[in-house]
């Protein structure tokens, strides 16, 4: 089966930049991908990549190595992030230095398919996605965005029909297509609040032909706090993972790319090294943050042969130095404390000469 892979942007402006995903153009081995949108492609080695700003940094993350580069094998469903987080003044680029860190949003979306399975060939199949916002922020400007199955339809959930993720709603869609093969299908939902994006991912996969039942798992990753006004600090990031699927999930392992070790904590009630579907295994991880940062955490379990991954991403943002904000002396070559001190001295000096060559003259 063909590998997939799917890059997806995730903006930063917390320093008064306003750019948005369609800023960033994202390519795999130079052709251009949609953000949040699968890619089918080949086994072998892959480059992720952009068209950056000099207004923002850059940084790779998920499946991808810290350059871009990804090796796929046949039925990979991998995941490559790029985030892009403007620029303080004081480092690069011209924007505003952010005194109060904004608070970034956090969403989470499940998929689940009926049937799971197709064991008498091609048929249709349900998709119900269920929209959370699990952050502290209502979110704005929702999309869906599915690679095989459309239109994405939003059934119920915005209670007040304010068009806003309110932090006690929930959103559930539907979308329905008819499966002809074995297929794992991906939607990405994304969101804004207070000029940074989230993005959450889900996929699942149906069996055609065959009678197996395919396994789901799901995570969430919720960090705290979700600022540092005071610059660099500690972050714990909890991570929930559960089964919406119906069958039992073994060798489940929970990674995380800028945090670890990520700890297992508690879940498992019957102590059979099995997810089950009644079951949330909680997992913690502490980060040193000295940075704004998004990362990601990826879960993984088996069952009937079949191996389900998903993924939570989430940005922490970390406020820039007071030093990087404020405008620096020239560069005399001096350190700092010797170099007033030694100006200090050359201007007294040359006040006293000033003064003995004018008397001097008056003599």
């Amino acid at each position: 089966m063909a590998p997939q892979l799917t890059v997806t942007k995730v903006v930063i402006n917390d320093n008064g930049n306003t750019k948005v995903i369609a800023n960033f153009p994202l390519f795999i081995d130079g052709f251009p991908v949609t953000s949040g949108v699968a890619s089918t492609t080949v086994a072998g080695a892959h480059t992720v990549s952009e068209t950056s700003s000099s207004d923002y940094s850059s940084a790779i993350s998920g499946d991808c190595a810290t350059n871009g580069t990804i090796t796929l094998a046949s039925g990979d469903n991998k995941l490559c992030v790029i985030t892009n987080d403007d620029y303080s003044s004081g480092s690069q680029g011209g924007g505003v230095y952010s005194i109060v860190p904004p608070v970034p949003p956090l969403i989470d979306v499940v998929k689940v398919p009926s049937p799971l399975a197709l064991p008498n060939g091609p048929g249709l199949v349900k998709y119900t996605y269920t929209l959370r916002n699990i952050g502290t922020v209502p979110v704005t400007d929702i999309t869906m965005v599915g690679d095989t199955c459309s239109p994405i339809t939003l059934n119920s959930g915005d209670t007040n029909s304010d068009a806003k993720l309110d932090l006690n709603e929930t959103w559930t869609y539907t979308c329905s297509t008819t499966i002809a093969q074995t297929h794992t299908n991906i939607v990405t939902a994304t969101g804004w609040a207070n000029g940074i994006s989230a993005v959450d991912i889900a996929n699942a996969t149906v069996v055609v032909g065959i009678p197996i039942v395919p396994p789901l798992i799901h995570i969430t990753k919720v960090p705290s706090p979700l600022t540092l006004p005071n610059g660099s600090g500690m972050v714990t990031y909890t991570k929930k993972v559960t089964n919406p699927g119906i069958v039992a999930l073994s060798n489940v392992r929970v990674t995380d790319d800028k945090c670890s070790p990520v700890k297992y904590i508690s879940g498992d009630a019957n102590n059979n090294s099995n997810l089950d579907t009644s079951e949330t295994w909680t997992y913690t991880c502490q980060s040193n943050l000295a940075k704004t940062t998004t990362n990601t955490a990826i879960a993984s379990g088996e069952a009937n042969g079949l191996i389900a991954r998903d993924f939570a991403i989430a940005t922490v943002v970390v406020a820039a130095s007071v030093a990087s904000a404020v405008p620096k002396l020239p560069n005399t070559g001096l350190t700092p404390v010797g170099g007033i001190a030694i100006i200090s001295g050359v201007l007294i000096l040359a006040l006293i000469s000033h003064f003995v060559i004018l008397k001097k003259r008056r003599i």
